[in-house]
């Protein structure tokens, strides 16, 4: 799947972002600050535009916020010309949201540069090399490396969810070289993370279903390193061997900080919600998927949709 690019322009230069725009497509998903097609559309009819806005970066894997020469500001008793103030604010939103390696202000060689900016990818251009400057915007997001930390939800919380639990126990099983499990014990394990396909409103609820529907019964395993024990579901294999099953309720975490991400009118359970949904629970598989392999246990631990 194509990473998906963000483009911000005044109205003035909507010309120069539709020519950004070509010179991206092939690599990206690219969608332009007003573009009208049915699904992707930024703003939406009868909705508060800066609402619209702070929903937009949830939508995006990158952020490209043209500055041009649109207005004249006065400072100091000289004249310079400078972006639209708008322009500005996006940046800021999409920075605070992507972060400097995802969001970059591409501005003309004539605006004058703002002195703040000072350590986000800042690349100048004129009418004669408009193309090899979006080139180098091109080459610097495919080299972003896709499980950088940032704030999304869906990012944090696998971090979170690998670190004390995940590795936890998988570091008990492989120091111990075998798993007690009512006092048995195994010397051959391995682990099933369940994730579902989408989130339902209940996902305690949903769970449970996939539980009885597995047939698996709740054990406790203590962690080395820690008194605290951990509660997990497993399964006994006919050949011997115990299967951890674990269904991650962190994920109920995405709900709540969506949630707080986005305004009072998209909070309901819509479309464009449970877009904004699904796509954080992708980012929330791949995280933990890039996680498990960068530790070497992708053969103890899958990852299973379901």
């Amino acid at each position: 799947m194509k990473k998906r690019i963000f483009i911000g322009s005044s109205s003035e230069e909507k010309e120069t972002a539709e020519q950004v725009k070509r010179l991206l497509k092939k690599d990206f998903d690219v969608v332009i600050w007003d573009d009208n097609l049915w699904d992707r559309s930024v703003f939406e009819l009868n909705h508060n535009f800066l609402h619209d806005l702070m929903k937009a970066p949830l939508k995006f894997d990158f952020g490209i916020l043209i500055g041009t020469p649109d207005d004249k500001v006065v400072v100091r008793k000289k004249t310079y010309l400078q972006a639209r103030d708008n322009i500005l604010f996006e940046l800021g939103l999409f920075i605070g949201r992507l972060g400097l390696q995802r969001t970059c202000f591409l501005v003309h060689k004539d605006v004058k540069k703002v002195s703040d900016l000072d350590g986000i990818f800042f690349s100048r251009y004129s009418d004669e090399d408009l193309e090899e400057k979006v080139d180098e915007i091109k080459d610097f997001f495919l080299q972003t490396d896709p499980n950088d930390f940032n704030f999304f939800p869906s990012n944090t919380l696998a971090y979170g969810y690998f670190e004390n639990f995940v590795k936890a126990i998988c570091s008990k099983i492989i120091t111990d070289g075998d798993l007690e499990i009512e006092g048995t014990n195994f010397t051959t394990c391995s682990f099933d993370i369940i994730i579902p396909n989408r989130i339902d409103d209940d996902i305690n609820m949903q769970f449970e279903m996939i539980k009885k529907k597995i047939g698996v019964k709740e054990a406790v395993i203590k962690c080395s390193g820690r008194d605290r024990k951990f509660h997990v579901n497993v399964e006994k294999l006919s050949s011997g061997e115990i299967k951890i099953h674990d269904f991650p309720t962190t994920l109920t975490g995405i709900n709540y900080a969506i949630k707080e991400l986005l305004p009072e009118e998209y909070k309901k359970n819509g479309k464009e919600y449970q877009n904004i949904l699904n796509r954080e629970l992708n980012k929330f598989v791949h995280t933990l998927q890039n996680l498990i392999d960068r530790n070497s246990l992708s053969e103890f631990v899958k990852i299973i949709r379901q």
